[in-house]
């Protein structure tokens, strides 16, 4: 006899031996008991759950002999009848591969006769969901009204392709993803009765990438086996199956969280080498940056991860490196690079830009990566760590001085510094050729202070001009007021004006506040000019 694979050899035989649906079975085994079975089963769910093997296992114990709590004795005529096929009362059928109208009607005519052996004659209809309109309309009458030796036990793995028709006639079951503690549990017991030598830590690395499915758990062991007879390590899970070592995922966030692009460059350079897919491994980071938002907004992250108790608490200390708004345009950024790296020839190169991207935060004007700055500088102020230093000149505000020293003019203006001042027709000139400044700030190459420079307005303020951004976007304005951009613009505009304009940035409401003060002032200042009189020589008004 040939090499049995292990999902069919370790296949459930009783209801206690499928994992993680004890609400499924222990509702079976009492409607056995009591003797309360209904025509027709819906069993639902993703793939290696049960719903087969179930199906199965409730086919015999409706049929068995020496039935011991609802459970089939594996033992009895009819049971290893039915184990082995030679007793036709219980059918599989996939529909599949049997979807037409001829098919079901085949099942229609069969009904009328009696069991051969057992007590019911058992219809399991796999993958339900492919049969055509044609044959879902066949087989609701037959479903409807069966005769009371018939039972239909449906499985499928998409219950939304289902006719409503159909679904208000079963009873329906809905299979949920095992758990890796599940999983992990199971394959310890099959290990040990096979003595297959494998750590444990290999072994919860196959339940993990098994995705909920026993079987595909056993599949991977199998395939295990086959690669390592003596000891199978994490090592050689890691490099049969192609996955990434979980510990690279913390070392991408914590390149990402640091902004070390040399280090991120390189372990992307190191999964290139290794030969892992550029599309799977997105999809684990992010998965891993999900993991990091629970860790970072739940108290129990134990409850809603699948993931054991070290790991959470290496997630929990991670997850301080980020603000809650950073991990949240991790995220979208990389999710939105996953739906493109499907379509492109070089999967490498969009996987490096986005985590370029993550770093240098000036290169994404998303609302998330505005939202994820701004928490930083509260999270700054709050705690005291930063040091606000003044980048442009601050409003000019005429100062007021009162001297006692007679002086034989009445009033007199003293500039207390010599510049050259820009004529108000130069900075009307500088407010018109402002679409052609922006334009030369994108010809040499600044795209990000370009996109930063979009939609503000220019103001004369003094003698020069006021970038005025949105109250909304007080990011911008602090990114174009730095001393760099600045002088950026100012050189521009002095190529193409061919005089110094002094520029700065304000927010909307800065520039309302500024109007306010000068006009204040203004009137401040005529009312001490009309009070000079009666003050005579003794007070002199200097404006600097």
């Amino acid at each position: 006899m040939g090499y049995t694979a292990l999902y069919r050899k370790w296949r459930p035989l009783i209801f206690e031996d499928v994992i993680g649906q004890p609400h499924i079975t222990q509702t079976i085994k009492n409607q056995i008991r009591s003797e309360r079975i209904s025509h027709a089963y819906l069993f639902c769910g993703t793939r290696g759950t049960g719903k087969t093997s179930t199906a199965k296992i409730f086919s015999r114990a409706i049929n068995c002999l020496n039935n011991h709590e609802g459970n089939p004795c594996n033992t009895c005529e009819v049971c290893t009848g039915i184990l082995d096929g030679s007793i036709m009362d219980v059918i599989e059928i996939d529909a599949a591969s049997n979807n037409g109208v001829d098919n079901i009607r085949e099942i229609r005519d069969e009904v009328v006769y009696s069991p051969a052996k057992g007590k019911y004659k058992v219809y399991i209809i796999d993958e339900v969901h492919m049969l055509s309109t044609g044959a879902f309309n066949a087989l609701l009458k037959t479903l409807e009204e069966p005769p009371s030796h018939v039972l239909f036990i449906l499985a499928t793995t998409e219950p939304h392709k289902i006719p409503a028709t159909i679904l208000s006639r079963c009873q329906r079951f809905d299979f949920k993803r095992i758990t890796t503690d599940d999983i992990v549990s199971r394959m310890n017991k099959i290990i040990t009765e096979d003595k297959i030598n494998i750590d444990e830590q290999a072994l919860r690395l196959v339940a993990r990438v098994s995705d909920g499915s026993m079987r595909d758990a056993l599949s991977v062991l199998d395939q295990c086996i086959a690669f390592s007879n003596d000891f199978i390590s994490y090592k050689n899970i890691v490099s049969i199956l192609g996955v990434v070592d979980y510990s690279v995922f913390f070392k991408i966030s914590g390149g990402i969280a640091e902004q070390n692009i040399d280090t991120l460059m390189g372990a992307i350079e190191q999964l290139v080498m290794d030969g892992r897919d550029i599309i799977h491994f997105m999809s684990d980071l992010i998965e891993h940056f999900r993991n990091l938002l629970m860790c970072k907004v739940v108290k129990e992250p134990q409850h809603v991860l699948d993931i054991v108790a070290e790991d959470i608490e290496q997630l929990q200390k991670h997850s301080k490196l980020f603000t809650q708004e950073k991990i949240v345009n991790c995220i979208k950024v990389l999710t939105e690079a996953q739906s493109t790296v499907k379509w492109v020839s070089n999967p490498r190169t969009i996987l490096e830009v986005t985590i370029i991207k993550l770093c240098q935060k000036e290169l994404d004007t998303s609302p998330e990566s505005v939202l994820d700055r701004i928490a930083e500088l509260e999270h700054s102020l709050k705690s005291g760590t930063m040091e606000i230093k003044a980048k442009n000149a601050s409003i000019e505000k005429p100062v007021l001085k009162t001297k006692t020293t007679p002086k034989t003019s009445a009033k007199k203006v003293v500039p207390t510094k010599k510049r050259k001042v820009v004529s108000s027709e130069e900075v009307k000139k500088a407010i018109s050729l402002w679409p052609e400044v922006i334009n030369e700030v994108r010809k040499s190459g600044k795209l990000t202070l370009f996109a930063y420079l979009t939609d503000t307005a220019i103001k004369p303020i003094g003698d020069g001009i006021a970038i005025v951004f949105q109250n909304a976007f007080a990011t911008n304005k602090m990114m174009v007021g730095r001393n760099d951009n600045i002088k950026i613009i100012e050189e521009i505009i002095e190529k193409l004006l061919s005089a110094k304009v002094k520029v700065q940035c304000l927010l909307e409401k800065e520039l309302e506040e500024h109007e306010q003060l000068e006009e204040e002032t203004h009137d401040k200042i005529e009312d001490l000019i009309s009070q000079q009189s009666e003050w005579g020589s003794k007070m002199e008004i200097y404006e600097e």
